[in-house]
């Protein structure tokens, strides 16, 4: 079953809102143990610091929400995605070995320029 732009378009939000109160639920978690504050108000201050991570996820998304440029941004964003033509598994393979080797390549040539100007700059040196 296809989904469309919208619906897309809402997951993003969701993971939007997730990740929000995540980094702010962690922010508060290493607030309060740096100040302590989280063995000393045990009660309240998980409650707190969960309100506070739920709060700030949704004023997030109530500010992604509110302009309609946004909201145009992201579904134009979502459907030149659709048209991105993506490598096969075996392009991958093939273009995952042609950098190894190109780099491995690379890796030589400068070791030996990294020996020669050794030997030249200790002779020059001494």
């Amino acid at each position: 079953m296809p989904k469309d732009d919208k619906t897309w378009l809402n997951i993003s939000y969701v993971v939007f809102i997730v990740l929000i109160a995540s980094v702010t639920w962690q922010f508060c978690t290493a607030i309060g143990t740096y100040t302590s504050w989280e063995e000393r108000y045990s009660g309240w201050f998980g409650i707190a610091k969960n309100s506070v991570s739920c709060i700030v996820g949704l004023a997030s998304f109530i500010w992604l929400r509110a302009s309609l440029e946004r909201r145009t941004y992201f579904l134009d964003s979502i459907s030149e995605l659709r048209r991105v033509k993506w490598p096969s598994l075996e392009d991958v393979k093939r273009m995952t070995i042609v950098v190894c080797v190109v780099v491995g390549i690379f890796a030589v040539i400068l070791a030996a320029f990294d020996y020669v100007w050794t030997k030249v700059l200790g002779l020059i040196l001494s």
